[in-house]
């Protein structure tokens, strides 16, 4: 079962690519780029994301290496 934030991130990135920066912005108040960034690693990991996408909005971070696993 997904947060309402997470299900939000699900359709957002099934319809269109955007930066995490923008999805921090979409997700509200309390959120950062940072914490955008390791929502969509979360959910790409559990394959609600599609892990290309995913890797382009963690591409330059230390996140990106934790994808596959």
């Amino acid at each position: 079962m997904l947060r309402p934030n997470q299900e939000m991130i699900v359709k957002v990135l099934k319809d269109r690519m955007v930066s995490a920066k923008d999805l921090a912005k979409m997700l509200g108040k309390g959120y950062t780029e940072f914490k955008a960034q390791s929502m969509v690693l979360t959910l790409a990991r559990k394959g609600l994301v599609d892990k290309t996408k995913a890797g382009l909005i963690l591409h330059g971070t230390e996140m990106v290496k934790f994808l596959d696993k």
